[in-house]
């Protein structure tokens, strides 16, 4: 979707240095290709999933960019995805509400309880955003960081269940088959847990965190560790199902490189509670790739669901 080809633009653009055009360009040329797959000529059931995945995962990506900006680690990079995540929410949040033809989301949301969902979650964002704002203005605002420090475990609890809703919505034979629906949601529950890592091993190494979020940082790798597997492998007892297509399973594949590297400044990040600033910035810059990656893959799974209509 539109977010996938914006965040894949940015990503180059970050690693070559090339100018915003240029991200641009690159965004219009990938959007232009979901076009030419015929990507909106249903309501998009698959694709608002994927712009509930989305929310889910801009909901740990903003705050893990704030930490890491706010100390001084990869500043270009989290000010790149601090200001992408702000303004890719707001697009996510009113292609919901009200449809967007070039994202593939024909018509607003006519279920009432879904909507007054998305609206809290609108409301809740607001301060957020405005806070989110006066970091890129100055970096080192106690308060403003305080604020995303405050409710970042609230907004995931939110944009969750928002995504559970929309799933029971749109899951069905007509719209979208169950076992597409699962894929959807793991690969886009390992995009929102790349920024959870990032952000807890932050919050941690910086000296933010109690000890308990030692703890949800062993869970949330552990998590992630196991989907990972289970996507490559398939895992039938819980409805995941092997790569579908010989594409899917290359770019998952890719997805799983350089895990031991993950896994070792994770590592120790949990034992001693440090991390110096050249592997805190290896390992923000590597999970921000595997979101890029996981955005892809997630937008595979989308096009793929297609297959059955």
């Amino acid at each position: 979707m539109f977010l996938s080809a914006i965040r894949r633009s940015a990503a180059i653009a970050a690693a070559c240095g090339l100018p915003a055009s240029t991200m641009a360009e690159g965004a219009t040329s990938l959007l232009s290709q979901i076009h030419t797959i015929g990507f909106v000529e249903d309501t998009g059931a698959a694709i608002r999933i994927e712009a509930g995945d989305a929310l889910r995962t801009i909901s740990q990506e903003v705050p893990a960019a704030v930490c890491h900006l706010h100390n001084g680690v990869a500043p270009e990079l989290s000010a790149k995805l601090l200001r992408e995540g702000l303004d890719n929410f707001d697009l996510m949040v009113d292609a919901l509400l009200n449809g967007n033809p070039d994202f593939g989301i024909i018509g607003g949301e006519e279920r009432g309880k879904t909507k007054r969902l998305i609206e809290e979650i609108q409301a809740s964002w607001a301060p957020l955003r405005t806070a989110g704002e006066e970091i890129l203005s100055d970096p080192s605002d106690e308060s403003a960081v305080e604020v995303f420090y405050a409710n970042a475990s609230d907004m995931l609890d939110k944009t969750y269940y928002l995504l559970s809703e929309m799933e029971g919505q749109y899951t069905n034979p007509v719209e979208l088959l169950y076992s597409d629906a699962m894929l959807l949601e793991v690969a886009g529950r390992q995009s929102m847990l790349s920024q959870r890592l990032s952000y807890l091993s932050c919050l941690v190494w910086s000296g933010a965190a109690d000890d308990n979020y030692v703890d949800l940082l062993n869970t949330a790798a552990g998590q992630f560790k196991f989907a990972m597997a289970a996507m490559q492998n398939g895992a039938p007892d819980l409805g995941i199902q092997p790569p579908p297509t010989e594409e899917i399973a290359t770019k998952l594949g890719e997805m799983a490189s350089d895990f031991d590297v993950i896994s070792g400044h994770l590592v120790t990040v949990m034992d001693t509670g440090n991390l110096e600033a050249e592997a805190a910035s290896s390992l923000y810059t590597i999970l921000a790739d595997k979101m890029y990656k996981m955005d892809e893959i997630a937008h595979l799974y989308a096009v793929y669901s297609k297959r059955v209509y």
